[in-house]
């Protein structure tokens, strides 16, 4: 039965010709020389080998496929199938283009690379997104009036709703389309994410529009995907001893002046139509003085401070600090003090921006001790130095609790455990999570120092109009005492020395 299977040597002569002939015509890579194939028998002629060469060169994306064709010779001509075939043996299966590979031959395009496959590209998908219908954004700049001066109320940042508005229109997200490349090989698109669905107490979502509608009326804010609409506390007249302390989770406004012995505590923002005199003010977020504070008054916000005045009073925000003019105050800001307007001058006090102080005028005729520092200074690097002591020292204690547990359980493992031991093995337990407690808190807060330090790099100190003699410019740990009066110069800190600069004068200067 193998045996009659077998093929004969004529058989395998045929075959090996056949087989030669259709390398020939599918070769790729380098050029294929013509030569001579053996006689198929004793004393037959040669048959000549096809001269046609077929390169198949595919890019490095497998997204493209190019044929390169060698002249062919005498009566010899190529033929579509032939330079399928070709793509094929060199594993390309789709965006093959017959009409391409037609044109190539028709035209006699010899020699040259010519694009006659192509994949499909991957069509991305597109994220979920939603469309806000209420501006929450904050203002970056107040109005200002026509006398020159700077009406800060244009600053309260807060947006209204009433109920039944819509808040914002969801759109889902859309995924793409997979693509394949000249190998046959998916291409798969990203994935495209929806955003998480938005939350909060007094809004409503319709399936059906993907619409976000408020259900009561009042000042809305958004912090990532939770909407907060809040009511705000209005009092309509001035705020004296008699109210006490008034504090509310919301938006404060009071539409009249806040005397003596009143303190106000807000959850959110601060807006005061009045003057502030000899009070406190907190706010969670930002303080708007329609008029301004003095009187040592305290004003302390987690955001921006805007006021028309501060006069003998006491500022910190951990945004920026905004004033007409300030007076003998002390004022402290985590980013910027920017004294606008037509006066905008800083006469007596301290006034320390973290990022940069940006004053008209500093200090007057008299000669009034004036201090504009920026960046940080001896008490930060005293901070980090004890941190630095603190951290130190834990890991010290640390390093001796392990140090007592390791002892302590190899005991126990070779002779067994005494009640004793187990019960300080246990203190040990709680001491040393405690200690990793304790170096978790110092990591965060040298992390936030540092990071509060880096906003203070390439800090300044810019007065746009006259410094007057008597005002101290510090930066960082430098100091430099103004001893004559100088104009249009911005102060900079280089190897601990102070600099001066050319002022940038920009549109401020024209308002």
């Amino acid at each position: 039965m193998a045996e009659s299977n077998k093929l004969s040597s004529e058989e395998l002569a045929k075959l090996r010709e056949q087989l030669k002939r259709e390398a020939a015509n599918v070769n790729v890579g380098n050029p294929v020389i013509a030569h001579e194939t053996e006689a198929t028998e004793e004393g037959a002629e040669k048959e000549p080998v096809s001269s046609k060469v077929i390169t198949v060169t595919v890019s490095e994306d497998k997204m493209k496929a190019m044929v390169n064709l060698s002249v062919p010779l005498g009566t010899e001509a190529y033929s579509v199938p032939e330079v399928v075939a070709a793509l094929r043996s060199n594993r390309v299966v789709l965006g093959i283009r017959s009409d391409l590979i037609n044109e190539m031959i028709s035209l006699g395009q010899y020699n040259e690379d010519t694009v006659v496959a192509e994949g499909t590209e991957v069509v991305p998908g597109v994220e979920g997104y939603y469309e806000w219908l209420v501006d929450m954004e904050k203002r970056e700049n107040p109005d200002i009036r026509e006398d020159g001066t700077v009406d800060y109320t244009s600053m309260n940042k807060l947006a209204n709703v009433s109920e039944g508005d819509r808040i914002a229109i969801y759109y889902p997200a859309i995924q793409g389309e997979k693509g394949f490349d000249v190998m046959g090989a998916e291409k798969i698109p990203r994935i495209a994410k929806d955003q998480p669905q938005l939350r909060g107490k007094y809004i409503r979502f319709d399936p059906d529009t993907n619409e976000y509608f408020a259900t009561i009326s009042g000042k809305i804010s958004r912090n990532g995907n939770v909407i907060e609409i809040l009511s705000v506390h209005e009092v309509n007249d001035d705020l004296n001893v008699n109210y006490g302390t008034v504090e509310f989770y919301g938006d404060i406004v009071i539409n009249g002046n806040v005397e003596s012995g009143a303190t106000i505590r807000a959850g959110r923002n601060v807006t005061i139509n009045g003057t502030v005199s000899n009070a406190k003010v907190f706010a969670g977020g930002d303080i708007v003085l329609a008029r301004g504070a003095q009187g040592k008054s305290r004003i302390s916000a987690r955001g921006d401070v805007f006021a028309d005045f501060i006069e003998y009073a006491s500022v910190d925000a951990k945004g920026e600090v905004h004033a007409n003019y300030i007076m003998n105050s002390e004022v402290r800001s985590s980013k910027k003090v920017l004294v606008d307007g037509a006066r905008g001058t800083v006469v007596g006090g301290f006034t320390h921006g973290l990022s940069g102080v940006e004053v008209r005028t500093s200090g007057n005729y008299n000669e009034i001790i004036t201090e504009l520092h920026a960046g940080f200074g001896d008490e930060d690097y005293m901070q980090y130095d004890t941190l630095n002591k603190r951290e130190e020292t834990v890991n010290n204690e640390l390093a001796a609790i392990i140090s007592e547990m390791t002892e302590l359980l190899k005991a126990s493992k070779q002779r067994g455990a005494t009640q004793q031991q187990k019960d300080r093995i246990y203190e040990l337990n709680v001491k040393k999570d405690a200690a990793y407690a304790q170096v978790d808190d110092i990591t965060k807060e040298k992390h936030e120092l540092a990071v509060r330090m880096a906003e203070g790099t390439n800090s300044y100190v810019e007065i746009r109009g006259d410094a007057y003699r008597n005002t101290t410019i510090g930066i960082d740990a430098a100091k430099l005492v103004l001893h004559k009066e100088e104009s249009c110069v911005r102060f900079i800190c280089r190897n601990d020395k102070i600099e001066r600069r050319q002022a940038h004068l920009d549109k401020k200067e024209e308002a």
